[in-house]
């Protein structure tokens, strides 16, 4: 497990008197966050790239479309 090393020098001091450590563990998850979402920033807004339509997906859907609606109107052979 890797200790958080707080650069704040106050921080530091209320640490040491072991007063207000709820505040130097909230400031810490806060950094650690803050570091976590720097991170993530750059990935957050890359493009995707474009779908590409193909013939047979659309013919395809065209098809069970067109059976679909032959079924309900009943006109089906069989």
């Amino acid at each position: 497990m890797e200790t958080f090393l707080c650069k704040d020098v106050q921080a530091r001091e209320q640490l040491k008197s072991k007063k207000g450590t709820v505040a130097v563990i909230i400031a810490a998850v806060a950094a650690y966050l803050e570091e976590e979402e720097k991170a993530l920033r750059p990935a957050m807004f890359q493009r995707r790239p474009a779908e590409v339509s193909s013939a047979w997906r659309s013919s395809g859907r065209e098809e069970i479309m067109r059976m679909r609606m032959l079924w309900q109107r009943r006109i089906v052979p069989r």
